[in-house]
Parts: C-alpha cells; sequence; structure tokens
C-alpha cells in the first residue's frame, strides 16, 4: 500500500511539474505582453498622440482611426520580432559547440529565429501600408496599391525602404530555415543587423547627422542586448553547463551594449528636446524621461546580475544559481519591453525639434503662397511614420 502511494506521489510530481512551468511560462508571457501594450499606450497618451492638438499652426496627434493605432502596434510588432531574431543569433554565437557541431539548443535557437524573421517581414510589410496611410492622409482601404510600385514618388517615396527590409527578412527567415551551422549564424547576424538600419533612418534622422548616427548606434546596441537575453532566458535556461559558459560572455557584450545605448540616447535625446527644459515642459520631454527611468532600472538589475548571478552561474556556487538567473532575467525582459513599446510611442510623438523644423517650414511657405481661400484649412499636419530609438520619427502632410 505504501508502495503503491509512493509510485503515485512520484508520478504526481511529474506530471506537475511541466504543468508548473507550463503555467509560469503563460504567466510571463501574459506579463510581457501586458507590459507592452500598457507602455505603449502610456507613452502615447503622455505624447499628446491619443487627441488631436493644434502647436504653432501644427496639428498634432490623433488616433481615432485604424491606421492611428494599426501603425505603433505593427511597429512594435516588427521591433520585438527583428530584437528577437538578433538576439537568438548572438545567442548561437555565445554557446559552445559540441564536437564542432552546434548544439541542439543553438538549432533551436536557429529555428525560432527563422520564424521570428517571418513574423519580422510580415509586419514591415503591415507598417508600409499603415505609415503610406498616414503620410497620405487617407484610409487604408483608399490607397491605390497598384500605384505603390508604379509612380512611387507620387504615392509613398519611402516605399523602397519598407519593401526592401521586407523582402530582406525574408531572405533571412528563408536562410535560417536551412542553416545548422554556427558559421551560418555568424553570417546571418550581420544581415540582421544591417536590415534594421532602413526604420531607423525614417524621419528625425534626416533632421542633422548626429542624430542619424546616435539612432543607428541606438538601435543596434538594443538590439543586440535585448535579444541576446531574451534568448538566453527562452532557450539556454534549462542548460546550466550552457548557461554556465553563455552568461559569462554575454554579460560583457551587455555591459557595452547598455554603455552605448545610454550615450546614443543622450545624443538623441538632446537633439530632439533641444533645451534642458523641454524635459520637463514639453510633452515629449515627459515620455522621454520615463524611457530613462527604465534605462536605469535595467542599469540596476544588470549591476545585481554581474555583481551575484553571473559568478554563482559560472561557479555553481551559493544553490540554485539558475532560478536567481532565470527570475532576474524574467524581470529585466519585463522592463525591455516597456523600454520598447515607449520608444515606438517617442516615434509618434513630435518632438519640440520637429515642431520648430516645420514650423519654419510653415513661415517660409506661408510668405511663398497667397494666402488659402476663407474655410480651406492650410495647417501642416505632424505625423510620424515610423521612426525607431531614442527619437523616433515624424514627418509632415498637408490634409
Amino acid at each position: 500500500m505504501t508502495s503503491t502511494s509512493s509510485r503515485f506521489s512520484v508520478q504526481q510530481r511529474t506530471i506537475d511539474v511541466p504543468s508548473s512551468r507550463r503555467r509560469r511560462v503563460v504567466v510571463f508571457g501574459a506579463a510581457t505582453a501586458i507590459t507592452g501594450i500598457g507602455a505603449l499606450a502610456l507613452g502615447m497618451w503622455l505624447g499628446g498622440n491619443l487627441t488631436e492638438s493644434q502647436i504653432n499652426g501644427l496639428a498634432i496627434g490623433g488616433t481615432g482611426n485604424f491606421t492611428g493605432w494599426g501603425l505603433p502596434a505593427s511597429k512594435l510588432v516588427m521591433d520585438v520580432a527583428s530584437i528577437g531574431v538578433i538576439g537568438l543569433l548572438l545567442a548561437c554565437l555565445l554557446l559552445p559547440e559540441h564536437d564542432g557541431e552546434p548544439t541542439a539548443t543553438a538549432r533551436r535557437c536557429l529555428r525560432t529565429a527563422s520564424r521570428l524573421a517571418l513574423v519580422w517581414s510580415v509586419a514591415t510589410a503591415a507598417l508600409l501600408i499603415f505609415s503610406w496611410s498616414d503620410v497620405v492622409a487617407r484610409p487604408v482601404t483608399d490607397l491605390p496599391f497598384t500605384k505603390l510600385f508604379t509612380d512611387t514618388v507620387r504615392t509613398f517615396p519611402d516605399a523602397a525602404d519598407y519593401v526592401s527590409t521586407t523582402a530582406l527578412a525574408l531572405v533571412i527567415a528563408a536562410a535560417l530555415a536551412i542553416t545548422q551551422t554556427r558559421r551560418g549564424a555568424l553570417l546571418l547576424l550581420p544581415l540582421a543587423v544591417y536590415n534594421i538600419v532602413p526604420m531607423a533612418l525614417q524621419g528625425h534622422a534626416s533632421h542633422s547627422t548626429a542624430l542619424k548616427y546616435s539612432l543607428i548606434v541606438h538601435v543596434i546596441a538594443m538590439s543586440l542586448w535585448v535579444g541576446g537575453l531574451l534568448a538566453l532566458l527562452t532557450h539556454v535556461r534549462g542548460e546550466p553547463a550552457l548557461l554556465a559558459v553563455a552568461v559569462p560572455r554575454f554579460s560583457s557584450i551587455a555591459l557595452g551594449c547598455y554603455a552605448t545605448v545610454a550615450a546614443s540616447g543622450v545624443v538623441a535625446a538632446w537633439e530632439l528636446l533641444g533645451a534642458v527644459s523641454a524635459v520637463w515642459e514639453t510633452r515629449y520631454g515627459v515620455v522621454v524621461t520615463l524611457k530613462v527611468a527604465a534605462l536605469i532600472t535595467l542599469g540596476i538589475l544588470g549591476w545585481w546580475h554581474r555583481r551575484h548571478t553571473v559568478r554563482r552561474i559560472r561557479t555553481g556556487e551559493g544553490g540554485r544559481p539558475r532560478r536567481a538567473f532565470v527570475q532576474l532575467a524574467a524581470a529585466e525582459i519585463v522592463v525591455m519591453v516597456g523600454a520598447v513599446a515607449i520608444g515606438v510611442a517617442l516615434s509618434r510623438s513630435a518632438s519640440p525639434d520637429t515642431i520648430l523644423l516645420h514650423t519654419e517650414r510653415g513661415t517660409t511657405a506661408s510668405v511663398e503662397r497667397p494666402a488659402p481661400a476663407p474655410g480651406t484649412d492650410s495647417g501642416l499636419r505632424v505625423a510620424a511614420p515610423s521612426g525607431q530609438g531614442a527619437g523616433g520619427a515624424t514627418g509632415t502632410r498637408t490634409p
């Protein structure tokens, strides 16, 4: 009787453990998704994007239609997917090989990266449609799709960047589906990094050379840092021996990426804000402050990682070091996704630099052309097609 009861208890524990792990994964995924959506909504609200307003004759914000919400949503999916692809490829390079061959975990990373690259491609295609709709101020259903490739200059001049990014993401997905080697990951990682650059150059990046390069550096460092940690958490957490090798290697990369993200973010923010007082005097400055708070939080968590969990994972000391790493890394990922979502909200917010730039353009245009007829709208419309990073992107359109 006792033996039967013992066997039942063992069997019950065997059944309950995977179920418990599955629940934790579901809870983590739900918490991450809710954080991302909530941070996006909060950032757009603080940035003044939920309602339309007038500043110096410019119509700012307004998300009362399908495009207004579809654009930031598709951009958030695109950002997370591209970060995931880059991080998984980085993880493949950090993991040790077994007899000159990649481990099963590394091959799993490649398969997941292939699926995420498909999501990256689809999300970029959706972003193309929503950005086009936003720039020309027309509903998606009214867009002349037949002219997108035959008359690009008049329909949507930036379409080429979106199309090339979509196509290259498909190429990366196909290559990842067939490659099984570390060399393949080494070749595809620079290609994936290159593919995030066109979207980083949209909008605000054209305002100055310093802003252009700071945004490029910002998104690359952010992708390696966030994506690498996400890959370790989702694919390597169950392999203590692999974690002992990969985590110390990634820790050094993460420290460099954090410093780079902080420095490039400061440069971009300064270029877009123009003055320290704009931090608390403008909506854009408030959203920037929110992202700075997330960065400081990540810095504290990263310091704790380097001070405690990295050494314990490498040496196996302190008891259950893997669990400590997983818990802290999960908290970091949630904050990181929130920071990425805030970055998307910034891309939909008009910065002081953008308002000043388009106000000057509007003043020049009003001098050069006759006054509009009574009852017509002559104001400029500030939209934000698809910027990425600390500053985001903002464009103009005329209704």
